[in-house]
This record gives C-alpha cells, sequence and structure tokens, in this order.
C-alpha cells in the first residue's frame, strides 16, 4: 500500500473514529515515513481496550476512562468478583500453582454499578464486563442491568461473561459450582429472550418463567454483544452458540491459534459462519522501558512484560494469527501509571505494530 493511502486509511482527519483520532497523537511524516513499512495484514484494523484499575477513587476512574477514550482506544473494561476467601485459593486457572494475581484486600467494586458511573463520563467508547460471573446474579435482574446500560448509553454496553472458577464465592452466593457451565448457558438464553421477544418466556432445568413484559429493550435490535469469556472447548462452544467474540483471558497468542480450527469446526456443525465471531485476547501489559513500577502483584499465565519492541512484534503475531481485538489490564494499581502505559501504548505501539 502506497504511504498516501495508508495515511488516508488510518488517519483521515474527516473521520471521528477511534482509529483517526489515536493518529492525531503521531505526526504525518512519521507516519509515512516510519509506520507504513511496519504494517502487518489485520494489524491496520487490530482494536484495543482497557480495564479499569482497581481503585476506589472515582475521579481518578473516571480520568481514566476519558484517557482510554481521548486516546482513541474501542473500550473500557472491568472484572467481577464480589468476594475474596480469606484463605488463598489454588483453584485460579491461569497462574501456575493456582494462586489469584489479586490480594485479599484489593477492592473488588460491583461491576455494572461502576461500568454505568463510568459510563455516564464517556460518549464514544464501549463499555464491558471482563467478564460478569453470570450464576452470580438472577438472569432477569442481571438481564435488565445490562439492557438499562446499553440504553442509557446509547447501545455501547458489551456484556463479556464467564463462568466462574472461584468455589468459595459460588458458596457464599448461593450459586451452584458444579452446575455452573449449564446455568450459565441457561442464563445466556434467557438474556436472549429478555432482550428480543415481546412477551419473553423461558421453561429450562435452572430457571423458568412466563407471563411478563421486558422493557426497556437494548437500543441495537434487541441485542447486546455477547463476548465468551474462558478458554476450554466448552468455552469456544458456547462462543459459537451464544456469543459475538471469544474473549479468552490469560493466554498466549498461540494457545488462541491452536484453537481456531476448532471453532471453525464447530461453527461448520452448527451452521455458523465463524466470520462473525470476533477473536479477542485479554493478558496484562507491561512495559518494562518506560520507568514504571510493575506493582506487588505476581504475574498472571501470559502476561505481556517486555520492551516496546517485543509488544510491537506480539501485537503483529497477534493480528497474522487472526485476533481482531487485544484487551489489557494492568500490574499496577496505580490510576496515573496506567494512563502512562496506555499513552505510551497509543504512541508507540498502536500505530506502529
Amino acid at each position: 500500500m502506497p504511504p498516501t493511502k495508508l495515511y488516508a486509511r488510518l488517519c483521515d482527519w474527516r473521520d471521528d473514529t477511534p482509529k483517526a483520532r489515536r493518529c492525531q497523537l503521531l505526526t504525518e511524516s512519521s507516519l509515512v515515513a516510519t509506520l507504513a513499512p511496519t504494517l502487518a495484514p489485520g494489524v491496520a484494523d487490530m482494536e484495543y481496550g482497557f480495564s479499569l484499575p482497581k481503585s476506589t477513587d472515582g475521579e481518578a476512574l473516571i480520568k481514566f476512562a476519558r484517557a482510554v477514550e481521548e486516546l482513541g482506544f474501542e473500550s473500557v473494561w472491568m472484572g467481577d468478583h464480589i468476594v475474596l476467601p480469606t484463605e488463598e485459593t489454588d483453584q485460579y486457572p491461569y497462574t501456575p500453582d493456582g494462586r489469584f494475581v489479586s490480594r485479599p484486600d484489593d477492592p473488588q467494586m460491583e461491576t455494572l454499578i461502576t461500568l454505568s458511573y463510568i459510563a455516564s463520563s464517556t460518549e464514544r467508547v464501549a463499555i464491558g464486563s471482563t467478564v460478569v460471573i453470570v450464576p452470580y446474579r438472577n438472569p432477569i435482574l442481571q438481564a435488565k442491568m445490562f439492557a438499562t446500560l446499553d440504553v442509557l448509553t446509547k447501545g455501547r454496553a458489551v456484556c463479556g461473561v464467564g463462568v466462574g472458577w472461584l468455589e468459595k464465592e459460588f458458596d457464599v452466593l448461593g450459586a451452584s459450582y458444579k452446575d455452573r457451565g449449564p446455568v450459565t448457558d441457561e442464563y445466556l438464553e434467557i438474556f436472549k429472550t429478555l432482550w428480543k421477544d415481546d412477551e419473553p418466556e423461558y421453561h429450562g432445568q435452572h430457571y423458568d418463567f412466563d407471563g411478563i413484559y421486558f422493557a426497556p429493550k437494548p437500543v441495537r435490535d434487541g441485542h447486546i454483544p455477547i463476548w465468551v469469556g474462558g478458554h476450554t472447548r466448552r468455552a469456544v462452544r458456547r462462543t459459537v452458540k451464544y456469543g459475538d467474540a471469544w474473549h479468552p483471558t490469560r493466554q498466549s497468542p498461540e494457545f488462541v491459534a491452536s484453537h481456531l480450527p476448532y471453532l471453525k469446526e464447530f461453527s461448520a456443525e452448527t451452521g455458523r459462519d465463524p466470520a462473525e465471531i470476533t477473536i479477542s485476547l485479554k493478558r496484562t501489559l507491561h512495559f518494562t522501558d518506560i520507568g514504571l513500577d510493575e506493582g506487588p502483584s505476581n504475574a498472571s499465565n501470559s502476561a505481556l512484560i517486555a520492551s516496546t519492541g517485543e509488544v510491537i512484534e506480539d501485537v503483529k503475531a497477534c493480528a497474522e494469527i487472526g485476533i481482531q481485538q487485544l484487551t489489557f489490564d494492568f500490574r499496577t494499581p496505580n490510576v496515573a501509571d496506567c494512563i502512562r502505559t496506555m499513552e505510551h501504548f497509543a504512541e508507540s505501539v498502536a500505530g506502529r505494530a
């Protein structure tokens, strides 16, 4: 692609898309001279999202979310824990010894309330859960919470979902740990009928209702994108059956690549076009060459703790594999350091990868 066309594609100031705004961080000459030769197939179309730091400072969280938007990134995300156990767990799927990377005293604010708070101070970025643990909340109330968020944000909500892993949390919330997979599937079916049908009803093994109206509906023709977390084949099947994106976490790009043939195979079996499914990957991001402290937490699997050049090569590899969206969280709860990381990513990676 000639440099002039590359510049027009990435940085058309008449376009108010996130990619156009992101390019305002760079000059035309640097794009033409430096970025054009380095772009790999698919990289120009890569989208980026960032998870909220673990902070109870509302003003700082708003500043973070606005920075995501101003830097031209796609989305702001938040994970989901209600409580953490006093005793150390060995159930966490994403560290070698099963220990959770969060400290017991880390603030775990409620996901949907926090996302609503953030949404009120932003205008364009998507607002999503990464991921809400579906069995923790009543399905009708949960569907109402996401629909309300979608209506108030004019269609910016993303319903990222997972089955969960922390047995103690299930126990104290009165949810079934052993049935969490089937319950999640039923609840996703309930979400869809509530969001779409005029007189929704559902008759399942774990939940049953009829004779109700449910309003308002999501603004996008009764649809909120469902991003399915998880790294197992069952998670892939759940994605194909219910989801708009596969959103595994703490995995390597190579791991994602190894599961794409199965996603395509199962899509063919169910009659679904795999091209309809966005491929996403969430990991921790930390640059080792910009002078920021890593923070006290131990690292999760496949954390991207690397130099700027290594991060650029990683993003290129993700694009070549077919990953279309990258979500990052951080090694530190320091909001200013998280914003600095995003600024460096925008300036030195997003346009160069």
